[in-house]
């Protein structure tokens, strides 16, 4: 064979192999990207899922599936379809999770199919994690949220207008696997049957507040209160904060807005305390406040924060029937606003502070001093209340250019809180004072007065204060001019 044939014979093969070569390795790098944004999907909602888990509540009524949707087709070009079937299974069973939040199911039915969802969404995350060269330590951790051993007894119906004080972009950093389950008996006439609290007959109704001691454990039966109205401090750091914070929020709202706060059916505020071991949350599920004494790695006891109490509590009391608007977008975060403004005017007016002095923060000092953080949100100042490498950055936003469109958190509940709130802080700070005694009139003004709302929006509830600003200290008045303004500044139109 010619020389000259020869040399341009193996260039070709050898243009071939290298372009062979290329072409694979280009496809590699694309599945592995592929698994990469897939995986952080996945993990994303199953911090919803393991939330469910841990406490019955569904807090997020649209997981995203944006990544398997565009991303999919790149595992379906593989010949191992197993890999395929086993990431698209756990996406069926993500679709399944939110009927499974459905409270006229069994607590018997929707523990098991919970436990088969979540061991494929499990599996997926294994499978994709792996292709994606995830760490075999982070795979496992994520999945550990996801499998928790069996009980034989259910937790609670999931309440889907309740959430935890940690909001939802937190849990994928703080979720831990065990679930909640409540049931206990005892106490000064007061029992808890079938999830719901009651007062024995005969037994003693002055019994407003009770404190029960789960040391420790997450399922909790047979608990006798460690304490309850009329008894003395008890010593127990955590039990007595959790009863002198519910004392405040009964106190303050008959005492400042005249509001018998507590259950007309007769049943007490009840808390529990020292829930699971280092149980980083706080929250309502139906019938109880629930504190955990956190990790000290990341925060501390949660009922070392009055304020956190009263905002558990505000969820609670019957008085504010009218806190009953639909949990997600513009109307959840109304919400969560507004139990934010009515626990800083609680702990202000426990402290005797002007608008000025109080510090505005939500868990101030919750947040281990070693991670930098003030608190979980700031009234005052929304998106700076922390930033360090283990909890990220606050996220919430401060105006309506920066709104949070999301499919997570129901709908940024807790990040687009900080717009509303930071408009009571605006008008607080204007008229000066006790926040309580102007600015917190006119806000529950708004809440009690007029015809009730379902799903209110920012602009909804901006013109129903600034209504009841005017109805209270009249048109142009120096209130209505001070809640125009406030709005204003945070983008938020009053209209007529």
């Amino acid at each position: 064979m010619d020389s000259t044939l020869l040399a341009a014979l193996i260039g070709t093969a050898g243009g071939g192999l290298a372009t062979a070569g290329g072409t694979w390795l280009r496809s590699r790098d694309r599945l592995r990207t592929a698994a990469r944004l897939i995986y952080a999907e996945l993990t994303r909602d199953s911090a919803a899922v393991a939330y469910f888990r841990q406490t019955g509540h569904w807090v997020a009524p649209t997981l995203s599936r944006a990544a398997w949707d565009t991303q999919g087709s790149v595992l379906a070009r593989r010949r191992d379809v197993r890999a395929f079937e086993t990431v698209h299974g756990g996406y069926e069973a993500l679709e399944l999770l939110p009927f499974l939040a459905d409270d006229t199911l069994s607590p018997a039915v929707r523990d098991q199919w919970l436990a088969g969802e979540a061991e494929q969404i499990a599996a997926a995350i294994e499978e994709i994690g792996t292709m994606a060269q995830v760490s075999r330590e982070q795979i496992v951790a994520w999945t550990r949220r996801l499998r928790r051993r069996q009980r034989t007894e259910a937790y609670p119906a999931p309440l889907p207008v309740t959430s935890g004080v940690v909001p939802l972009a937190l849990l994928e950093r703080l979720t831990r696997e065990e679930a909640l389950a409540l049931d206990f008996t005892g106490g000064p006439g007061v029992t808890l049957r079938d999830g719901r609290l009651r007062v024995r007959r005969g037994a003693d109704l002055t019994v407003a507040h009770v404190v029960f001691d789960a040391a420790g454990g997450d399922i909790l039966d047979r608990l006798r209160p460690a304490r309850y109205t009329g008894q003395p401090p008890t010593g127990d750091p955590a039990v007595d904060e959790a009863y002198d914070g519910m004392v405040l929020a009964s106190t303050f709202l008959s005492e400042v807005f005249g509001r018998d706060a507590i259950d007309g059916g007769g049943g007490p505020l009840a808390a529990v305390v020292h829930y699971d071991v280092a149980y980083n949350n706080a929250f309502w599920n139906g019938e109880l406040l629930v504190f955990g004494d956190g990790d000290q790695e990341r925060f501390g006891r949660f009922t070392q924060c009055v304020e956190v109490v009263m905002y558990e509590a505000m969820a609670a009391m019957a008085a504010l029937p009218e806190l009953t608007w639909t949990f997600y977008g513009q109307s959840g975060a109304l919400h969560i606003s507004l139990r934010d403004v009515l626990a800083q005017l609680g702990k202000q007016y426990q402290l005797g502070q002007s608008a000025a002095e109080a510090d505005w923060l939500m868990g101030a000092g919750l947040v281990v001093p070693s991670l930098g953080g003030q608190a979980l949100r700031s009234l005052e100042a929304p998106g700076t209340a922390y930033d360090n490498d283990l909890m990220g950055k606050d996220p919430q936003p401060d105006h309506m250019r920066d709104y949070v469109e999301t499919g997570t958190d129901n709908e940024g509940v807790h990040l687009n809180s900080g717009i509303p709130s930071l408009a009571f802080h605006r008008l607080a700070a204007v008229l000066g004072g006790k926040a309580w005694e102007r600015a917190g009139r006119v806000w529950w003004d708004a809440l009690t007065s007029g015809e009730a709302m379902e799903a209110p929006t920012f602009e909804d509830w901006a013109r129903r204060t600034a209504h009841a600003a005017v109805a209270r200290y009249g048109e142009n008045s120096e209130e209505h001019r001070a809640v125009l303004d406030a709005w204003d500044s945070v983008g938020v139109p009053v209209g007529g």
